[in-house]
């Protein structure tokens, strides 16, 4: 596979972090254009080779999938103009349709960003729907959750997805009618997707596009699993 200069990138949003405003970033467009083509290039590549793993992926383009660089700070009280991270999603229909997805977030390691901070690998589906929530827990409740479970036991997505799920987002009550299962924990969940986060070195190893499509090779079942329930449904993603 090519080498992508992911050390390009990281400093690059370095950078933006410390000149979050329209003349820097203007001024350094060049700068900016580079390190984004080849985030572009890097995903382009990402999506071929799962394109030939996932046959839902087919006649997705990258341009469907990379997430813009310009926030959307009309609701938000910070109103820095630009995200520091770069994000592609991998998902059948492109990012505005709900179903489960392939994630990568590249960003250096940030402790001042609570909320991300690093980068990361991302597989499932996250923040969908409540009415695509409604059916992915009956799904579960009605049988669906014997299969994750059992794809949740095996030793390699342990290893791989051991920084899921999120605790704090969780119904705090079940729905009256998916009440008593043997996978409760399951239903309870708001977002059902798998993380693994990545250390600065871990992106810039040789063989870090390997590791990438590796793991989302792993979490393709778990997708699958998504996609096939609400494969007939046609809800709008917030992204």
């Amino acid at each position: 596979m090519r080498k992508y200069d992911v050390q390009r990138m990281f400093d690059f949003l370095r950078e933006i972090k410390l000149n979050n405003n329209t003349e820097w970033f203007h001024a350094n467009k060049t700068f900016y254009e580079k390190a984004r083509d080849d985030f572009k290039a890097m995903s382009q590549e990402i999506l071929t080779k799962m394109q030939t793993i996932d046959p839902k992926l087919q006649g997705l383009e990258v341009k469907n999938c990379i997430f813009r660089f310009n926030r959307d700070t009309r609701f938000s009280l910070d109103k820095a103009p630009y995200k520091r991270h770069f994000g592609v999603y991998l998902v059948p229909g492109g990012k505005k349709k709900v179903g489960a997805g392939y994630y990568l977030h590249l960003q250096p390691l940030d402790p001042d960003d609570e909320e991300y901070g690093q980068s990361l690998l991302d597989v499932g589906i996250y923040m969908p729907p409540s009415k695509a929530a409604k059916i992915i827990r009956e799904e579960i409740f009605y049988g669906g959750g014997e299969r994750l479970q059992k794809f949740l036991d095996r030793e390699d997505v342990k290893e791989r997805f051991q920084d899921s799920f999120e605790q704090d987002n969780r119904l705090k009550v079940l729905p009256k009618n998916l009440k008593n299962s043997p996978y409760d924990e399951l239903i309870r969940h708001k977002n059902w997707d798998l993380m693994h986060l990545l250390s600065d070195e871990d992106c810039l190893k040789d063989d870090f596009l390997d590791y990438v499509i590796d793991s989302f090779k792993i979490g393709k079942d778990w997708n699958d699993f998504f996609n096939e329930i609400l494969e007939d449904s046609d809800f709008e993603s917030i992204f």
